[in-house]
């Protein structure tokens, strides 16, 4: 009876752990449709690469990404009229995925494993920003970084929303 009861114990340890480790999932049709109506979806592309499209709401037109002093310079940024709100957009080219992911967890970044709309992404809390990377292949990755990192209760929600729709263009 001993050896049952241990035996059942370890399963159950070995459940409870395999559930803590199941990687948060986001899917676009999670998202009602009246909220995605309030803004448009907006695409990136790299040459031999699958054409990502993100959402990005009404009130945040483009900005002009060479007015942004940044280095390096995002592909694409949109803001919101004061400024006080912003999504920007990265192009990376990089050494290695795991090199970036351990320089950006070594600089005190707080990052998870995340899976958005089936892709393999990789979450960023950092102090002023959060984020998702998309690694497009080992030495590309696209990364949406808004700002600020807390906002009001309804920018964490916009925040929900920009990166749930982050997904290959159909």
């Amino acid at each position: 009876m001993k050896k049952l009861f241990a035996l059942a114990l370890a399963l159950c340890l070995l459940c409870s752990v395999a559930l803590a480790e199941e990687t948060p999932a986001l899917s676009w049709s999670n998202i009602p449709e009246e909220v995605q109506a309030n803004g448009a979806l907006q695409q990136i592309a790299a040459p031999d690469m699958p054409v990502i499209v993100y959402w990005v709401p009404a009130n945040m037109p483009a900005v002009d990404p060479s007015t942004v002093q940044a280095d390096p310079a995002p592909a694409a940024v949109f803001m919101t009229e004061d400024g006080q709100y912003t999504i920007s957009v990265f192009a990376l080219n990089v050494t290695s995925l795991q090199e970036y992911l351990t320089a950006l967890d070594g600089a005190g970044n707080k990052l998870n494993n995340v899976s958005i709309n089936g892709i393999d992404c990789v979450s960023v809390e950092a102090d002023a920003y959060e984020g998702v990377i998309v690694p497009m292949n080992d030495t590309l990755v696209l990364s949406f970084v808004c700002t600020p990192k807390d906002g009001d209760e309804d920018w964490d929600q916009v925040k929900g929303v920009i990166f749930s729709s982050i997904q290959v263009a159909q």
